[in-house]
């Protein structure tokens, strides 16, 4: 069952394209403001839902969490304007790439800003990760779309950490932190032209909110379920998706060097997670035999 849910949720973030490709006529910057608004109306509704409102509370009386959750919000307004301009100006590979190479990037930030130590294999396989960046870029003019989808995700990753929020009144308090400035913005756009959609794009534009949503509950069910190290598996199926939308839905170009590329940063990620499950499957005989 929970499983289920963890692989619902990484499949509904990997056809995402498909939903915002239907407001392809709204500018990218336009579309994020009503994400923000309509996503912080149905994360009220689950916070409410949930019982959390305790932990925001307890949030709000600490200066350095509400400023990391300042932080985080601005990444994650990064993140979704980037994402939602690489949809609607076919691009939706090279934002596949940049998911594909972020769980390495959280490795580097992990050595970096925390310490954490890396196997042979680990060095390995984000050396051969960047052997495809590198590919990637001899080919591709938005090569920075992948690099700050990844970047961006990796360190709003770790900005969560520190908030010790859970992830659905996380994101309330960050749409929240961002509302006041999506309402001036779409306030500007309605005063300079006050009928600017149909019904219809309308429509579309308010049920981003919980498109935003469910695959985020579904998440947060179940990680508290599934193992760690199945979930960081699961992840790469909205990446593939995504690269499968891209390069034979949309017809997006795919030269060898791009190909190569790719196939660098798939062989990296094989590595990753065959150490991840070998140390995973080493620490289950350990706790059996101390059990014992």
């Amino acid at each position: 069952m929970y499983i289920f849910q963890a692989l619902s949720a990484f499949v509904l973030w990997g056809i995402f394209p498909l939903y915002w490709k239907f407001l392809k006529h709204v500018d990218p910057l336009e579309i994020i403001c009503h994400r923000i608004l309509w996503s912080l109306l149905t994360l009220c509704i689950c916070v409410t839902w949930l019982g959390q409102w305790s932990d925001i509370r307890d949030a709000l009386k600490n200066p350095r969490r509400v400023a990391l959750a300042a932080l985080a919000a601005v990444l994650i307004s990064i993140n979704w304007l980037v994402f939602i301009w690489a949809v609607l100006n076919q691009a939706v590979v090279d934002s596949s790439l940049g998911y594909f190479i972020n769980p390495l990037v959280s490795v580097v930030l992990g050595v970096v800003l925390f310490h954490e130590r890396l196997g042979r294999l680990q060095w390995l396989a984000v050396a051969i990760a960047g052997s495809g960046l590198l590919m990637s870029a001899m080919s591709s003019e938005r090569l920075w779309v992948s690099i700050a989808l990844a970047i961006s995700f990796a360190f709003y990753g770790v900005v969560k950490k520190q908030t010790k929020l859970p992830a659905v009144s996380g994101l309330g308090m960050e749409t929240a932190i961002l509302a006041p400035i999506a309402v001036v913005y779409l306030a500007y756009l309605f005063w300079q032209q006050p009928h600017r959609y149909s019904s219809s794009t309308l429509g579309l534009l308010a049920l981003g909110g919980p498109v935003t949503t469910l695959p985020l509950l579904l998440f947060a069910s179940s990680s508290k379920h599934v193992p760690l190290v199945l979930m960081g598996m699961l992840q790469y199926v909205g990446p593939t998706l995504q690269f499968a939308l891209g390069a034979w839905f949309d017809r997006e170009p795919l030269d060898q060097y791009r190909v190569a590329g790719f196939c660098c940063v798939w062989i990296a990620l094989a590595i990753f997670s065959g150490v991840a499950f070998y140390q995973w499957q080493r620490e289950k005989r350990v706790m059996s035999k101390s059990e014992a």
